[in-house]
């Protein structure tokens, strides 16, 4: 190995671990990644932009746009809430709905955006009927895997893997090209999860927000005495969380319950403050404030009056909270409520959560307002868990955005326009039609995938000029060319796989292109169907919960853990390990 290829397989090294281990957000280690490439000269600085560029950027940030365009409509939203009402009387009949019409939706859209449309609509049913929500939330991910698979559209994967073949191989990928494969996926992948991986779902019914954030034994009733210091001073103006270390959650006065983040409300003698801290620091405050402590035990209706709500927010995609910690976009003031709660990857933080940084994936547990309540649905930076979610539906804009979507769907299909041609026009024609305000094209596109995509292409340019896809390829070919060419098809959808459980679908799709095709090369096969097994291999990440953007979605409103992804994804796996080695070659002959 020359000793370019040994710097750029270290950063190659060094991505796979920050993935893994998620010491960033995806999109600082993406461009960490284009940083350390530019840095040692891997790359010229031409091809370093050429992400921000490339068709496959370009098209997945239009689809992302066209996504929310349809869903803006209200369109989706009624025909979720349809299905799901229809299947709501019985368990089975749910759990089929929820895979079939998230899966038929992930054909289409982007799959994260469809299990955003869903969650809130999933966590709301099964609260109602006393589900546990963890035994839907995981299938309906994986449903929307799959499924994302069975169109050119349905994943930015598919979408990069088209690009980055048409630059290579001049290979122009249909918009139903690979559907019999993608629909063989689905249906095998929805029968598995109906019979058998709804099934080894661990059950962890919960009991109410307060109980699944275990916070009973963490909220104690503090009554303000008479000569108490803190009277006449907002919650902002005390020391009771600089001090003491201390969040005042909620202000009783007689019938009446007040939210702690408005500065107008000054406290008065006898007030009760509901406040969540450690035994050691309210015994401080008893002995030294003019405090009373009274022990308490709490209930959700215990936080919540006519006018008071207690609901669990998740942290979305588009969220300005991500990387950043709630003291450090001053949340209280900012949204007008309290977050008593952060629930990240499995863990519970009920202590030092002003600040702990936030992760997208993270769900808070949130007092406000009914009042905020509304401003926090509509808010780009949260998916609110309180209560199924009627969204009013434009009758004057669902034609225009559906039409259009159908539109694209057609144009594309018929060879009319490439798919970034149509994309393109797509986007524009929902802005001119009101389905999508400029607005909501600049707060509801996931900046974070689109310069992930940007940054990380540049990686498949260097593995090509240092040589070292060459180097994987001849290891590859080496140790699987003796068994036939199913074997080597075999081993690049295992190797894939693997590696996308770890790092995100994306990064490894950029990786695999390049080795594949050196090893079509080497042993002059066909490479369109090693193409196509890193592309359904890069998206079958059903073993981790950190591989798959809509794993991370429900990771932690389903109150999962991480062993539970390899508990039911691991089949899933190598079911279709099975199905993509016998399947792919008689589509595309090796």
């Amino acid at each position: 190995m020359t000793f370019e290829m040994l710097l750029l397989a270290a950063i190659v090294a060094a991505s796979v671990i920050l993935f893994a281990f998620e010491v960033f957000p995806v999109d600082k280690v993406s461009l960490l990644i284009l940083s350390a490439l530019v840095a040692c000269r891997l790359v010229s600085p031409e091809e370093a932009i050429a992400g921000f560029g490339n068709p496959a950027t370009v098209t997945v940030a239009c689809m992302l746009a066209l996504s929310y365009g349809l869903e803006s409509t209200g369109a989706l939203s009624y025909v979720a809430n349809k299905l799901v009402d229809l299947a709501r009387e019985s368990e089975f009949r749910l759990l089929f709905a929820i895979i079939v019409s998230v899966g038929l939706l992930s054909a289409f859209i982007n799959n994260t955006a469809a299990v955003a449309l869903f969650l809130p609509l999933t966590m709301a049913v099964t609260r109602e009927k006393n589900l546990d929500p963890g035994k839907f939330l995981m299938p309906m991910s994986f449903a929307a895997i799959v499924a994302g698979t069975c169109t050119l559209i349905g994943t930015s994967t598919n979408l990069l893997v088209y690009s980055l073949a048409k630059e290579h191989l001049d290979w122009q990928i249909g918009m139903f090209e690979f559907t019999p494969i993608g629909l063989i996926f689905f249906v095998i992948g929805s029968l598995y999860l109906l019979f058998i991986g709804y099934h080894l779902v661990p059950s962890r019914k919960p009991g109410g927000l307060i109980r699944e954030y275990r916070l009973r034994h963490f909220v104690t009733e503090m009554i303000l005495n008479d000569n108490s210091p803190f009277i006449g001073k907002s919650i902002a103006e005390t020391t009771f969380r600089e001090k003491y270390n201390l969040e005042v959650i909620e202000i009783l006065r007689g019938a009446s319950r007040l939210l702690p983040s408005a500065q107008q409300t000054r406290l008065e003698a006898g007030d009760t403050l509901l406040v969540q801290g450690d035994p050691h620091s309210l015994l401080q405050v008893q002995a030294s404030q003019g405090v009373t402590i009274k022990a308490l035990t709490v209930k959700d209706q215990d936080l919540e009056d006519a006018n008071i709500v207690l609901v669990e927010a998740f942290i979305s995609p588009t969220s300005r909270l991500v990387d950043n910690t709630l003291k450090e976009v001053n949340f209280r003031q900012t949204f007008n409520a309290n977050a008593l709660a952060i629930r990240s990857h499995g863990r519970t933080i009920r202590e030092r959560i002003g600040k702990t940084r936030l992760e997208y994936g993270d769900s808070l547990l949130i007092l406000t307002s009914r009042d905020q309540l509304e401003a926090l649905r509509h808010s780009p930076d949260f998916l609110v868990f309180e209560e199924v979610r009627h969204k009013s539906v434009r009758q004057d804009k669902i034609y225009y955005g559906v039409g259009i979507f159908l539109g694209i769907i057609l144009l594309v299909t018929f060879n009319l326009l490439t798919i970034v041609e149509a994309a393109v026009m797509g986007t524009g024609l929902m802005l001119l039609t009101g389905c999508l305000r400029l607005h909501d094209l600049y707060n509801h596109i996931s900046w974070q995938t689109i310069v992930m995509l940007a940054c990380l292409i540049p990686l498949g340019s260097a593995m090509e000029n240092t040589g070292l896809a060459t180097f994987f390829a001849t290891e590859l070919t080496d140790s699987l060319h003796l068994w036939g060419p199913w074997a080597v098809l075999s081993g690049i959808y295992l190797f894939t796989s693997l590696l996308t459980s770890f790092m995100s679908n994306n990064a490894t799709a950029v990786l695999m292109i390049p080795i594949v095709l050196s090893t079509a090369q080497q042993l002059q096969l066909n490479p369109k169907p090693l193409v196509m097994a890193v592309m359904f291999a890069a998206s079958a990440s059903f073993m981790t919960p950190i591989g798959y953007q809509t794993n991370l979605f429900i990771f932690g409103p389903g109150g999962y853990r991480f062993s539970d992804f390899l508990k039911v994804g691991a089949p899933l796996n190598l079911i279709l390990w099975i199905v993509a080695t016998i399947t792919i070659p008689m589509i595309w002959p090796l």
